[in-house]
Formats: structure tokens, sequence, C-alpha cells
């Protein structure tokens, strides 16, 4: 077999790792847009709503329909004046809206409103779902850089330990020192599983997030640090939450045109073409059998066949306040809308400014961290040199070493924190 194919199985068999591919957080958006399932609810919203506009837009036409009934009453039932001795109809039957008062073109209105109200709502959800991939992503990313650099301070603590050991071996007094440092040891062990829990946590959360199995393995690949300048936001009109506050608002403002139109004249035609009769005891009727003594079932047929038009009028006169009561309502729901529009201006005008101000100091602690988490590293090998030398206590060394470690996590931690101020400035400073 070639030698660089048994290389190949040697590094997926030895190193199952380093055979998986590494997800960018790019590639982390895609796959979570194309597979998550939180996603398609609000684009079946999208979808409902323009079968609602093509539903209202098709009422303000002419609709055409078969109708028919049939009624047997025999001889020996009800009054024949009344019932006709039975009755049948077939027709076929158009109806055409004239004038509503403006009700059909107000559902209409309604209706494109509400598919922009659910367009943003849907854009609402595309937002949040890069924001928590973004998040969970970077939450991965620094709970496993956490623990490899805690995991590198154990080391030389394990060093450290080693050392004492044989000193003590050696007969010198260091059993305080070697004590202490089995509980330091202890301490990073247990904040290595608290890492260890939040990356598995940022794990299973991203793997789902992605339509993927919670449980499966998933290598992220590092990201660098942008550190370009805040872009200021003039207008926050445009953010989703604001366009649906506003399309809802249009669709309130048509409700109520629809409501106005309820105490207008309602004018409708319909015309019809068909057959309808009397009499459906007998093929003949008798009223045809007294005026045409030889008439047959063709003659009944031709008799009964024909057509009409209607010009229908409504107009409410008196109702109790009905229509005034939903006018009413209609306007309160407007002006409630419209309310919101200015309330989620607001949110959003509050959110940007909280993850600007959020951004502008972690930008400062960063700078900070940058600068200390090297000179503690620093300081805690010289603590160690010294100690070596007998120039330093073991508290200062486990003083040294824990600075450098917590400085080292709290760079890493606000690098995450960091990038999720990003992230949360382009939510909410987006259209």
């Amino acid at each position: 077999m070639n030698r660089g194919v048994l290389a190949v199985l040697f590094l997926t068999v030895s190193c199952p790792a380093a055979a998986q591919s590494v997800l960018t957080l790019e590639e982390a958006l895609r796959e979570a847009h194309a597979a998550n399932a939180r996603l398609p609810l609000p684009a079946y919203d999208v979808a409902i709503a323009r079968e609602k506009r093509s539903e209202a837009r098709a009422e303000r036409w002419l609709r055409v329909a078969v109708e028919g009934d049939f009624i047997y009453a025999p001889p020996s039932g009800y009054d024949p004046v009344v019932t006709n001795l039975g009755e049948f109809k077939l027709q076929a039957i158009g109806r055409q809206p004239l004038y509503d008062g403006g009700a059909r073109r107000g559902a209409v209105a309604r209706a494109e409103a509400e598919l922009d109200a659910a367009g943003g709502r849907y854009r609402v959800q595309e937002k949040d779902l890069v924001l928590e991939v973004t998040s969970r992503y970077t939450e991965l990313l620094a709970a496993r850089e956490e623990g490899a650099a805690r995991r590198e301070g154990i080391g030389r603590l394990e060093s450290y330990r080693s050392l004492l050991r044989s000193r003590q071996a050696s007969g010198q007094a260091v059993a305080a020192d070697r004590l202490k440092t089995e509980v330091r040891l202890a301490l990073e062990q247990a904040n290595i599983l608290e890492a260890e829990k939040r990356a598995d946590d940022a794990r299973l959360a991203l793997n789902d997030l992605m339509g993927r199995d919670p449980r499966g393995p998933l290598e992220i690949a590092p990201l660098a640090l942008d550190a370009s300048s805040i872009v200021e936001v003039r207008d926050l009109g445009e953010v989703p939450e604001v366009s649906s506050a506003r399309a809802d608002a249009r669709a309130a403002d048509a409700a109520l045109a629809i409501a106005r139109a309820e105490r207008r004249p309602h004018l409708d035609l319909s015309a019809d073409v068909g057959f309808w009769g009397s009499d459906t005891s007998r093929l003949v009727p008798l009223d045809l059998k007294l005026t045409h003594p030889d008439a047959t079932f063709a003659d009944r047929v031709r008799r009964d066949a024909g057509y009409s038009v209607t010009l229908s009028l409504t107009w409410p006169i008196f109702d109790f306040g009905t229509i005034r009561a939903r006018i009413a309502q209609a306007d309160l729901t407007l002006r409630q809308a419209q309310q919101k529009i200015e309330v989620a201006r607001r949110d959003a005008r509050l959110k940007w400014e909280q993850a600007r101000s959020t951004l502008e100091t972690l930008q400062r602690e960063i700078d900070l961290l940058s600068k200390a988490a090297p000179a503690a590293r620093d300081a805690s090998l010289e603590a160690e040199s010294r100690y070596r030398g007998g120039a330093a206590t073991l508290l200062e060394v486990l003083d040294a070493y824990a600075s450098a470690v917590d400085a080292s996590v709290r760079l890493s931690d606000a690098t995450s924190r960091y990038r999720i101020a990003r992230a949360l400035l382009s939510r909410w400073g987006t259209p």
C-alpha cells in the first residue's frame, strides 16, 4: 500500500480530532440559517400572510359559482301554495361588488401591511439567530482558551510540587508549602471542570442551532479580533423591530378603515343563468299541463330555463351602537400600534447604546490586559526562579501564578465579550 495512504489512515485512527474539519464562524452561520429548526416558523408566517394578501385582492373581483337545491314536497304534505309542490334550482351565479365603502380596499391594505410585519418578524428571527450563533461560538472558543490557559498553569504547579517533594524527601521543612500547592492544584482542576462544562454547554447549543446532533464533536476555528472603529448610527428607524411595528400600525389603520366602511352603503350586482322550477313530484307540472295539454318533459326544461340580474343595496341605519363600538375598538388599536412604534424605536436605541458603551469599555480593558498578561507571566516565571534560588517564598510564587492565570483568563473573557458586543451592535444597528 502507498506510504501516503498509510500515513493518512494512521492519522485518522490515532487523531480523530485532526481528521474532523474545523468549522469557521461563517460556515456555522450558513449552516444554522439552512438547518435551524426555529427559523422556518416565521417563514411560514410570511407565506401565510402572502396567501392572505392574494385572498384579499381576489375578493374585489367577480366570483362565479354553481349553486343548486332540490326540495321534494308531495301533494299530501304542506300547503301546495307555500311549497309549490317542491322546488329545484341549478344555476351558475356571478357576483360582483360595486361599492362597499372601501372595505375590500382596506382589507387589501391590511393584508399587505400584515405581510410586511411578518417579513419584519422573520428578519428579527434571522438577526437573533446570527447573534445566538455568534455568542455560542465565542463562548465555546473562550471556554476552551480558558481551559488551555489553566492546564498550562497546572503544568507549572505540578513542577513546583515535584520540587517540593524532592526537598521534603531531602529533609527540608516544606510540608506547609506542599499542602498549599496541593490546594491550589485542586482549585485549578475545579476551575478546569467549570470551563469544560461551559464549553460543553456552548457546544451542545451551537450544534443544536446548526441542526446537528447536540452530542456530536465540534472543532471551531479561532477568531481574529475586529478592532475597527464603531460606526455611529443616526437613524434606527429601519431595524426590523421598528419596521414590523410600523407595518402593524398600517394594518391597524386599514382595520379602522374597514370598520368605518360598515356604516356606508354597500351595493352588489349578481346575475344567474340556469334552471329554476316547481313541482318536483311530477315530470310535467300541472300548471304546464293546464296551459299545454301535450307538454312533455322537454317543454318543462325549456320553460324552467332562464336568467336574472339582481342589484342589492345594504345600508345600516340603526344597530344600538354596534358599528360605533367596532370603530372605537379599531381606533384604540391603531393608537396602541402607533405607541408601539415609539417603544420599539427607543428600545432599539437603548440596546444599541448599551452595546456601544460595552464595546468601548471592553476595548480599553483588552488594551490593559494585553499588556498585563505577558507581564504577569514574566513575573510568575521570575518568582519561580527566585523560589528555586531560595530568595522567594511559595506564597509569592502562588500569588504570581494566580495573577498570571487570572490575567490570561480575563483577557480571553474580555475578548469573548468584545466579540459578542460587536455582534449586538450589528444586531441593533443594521436593518
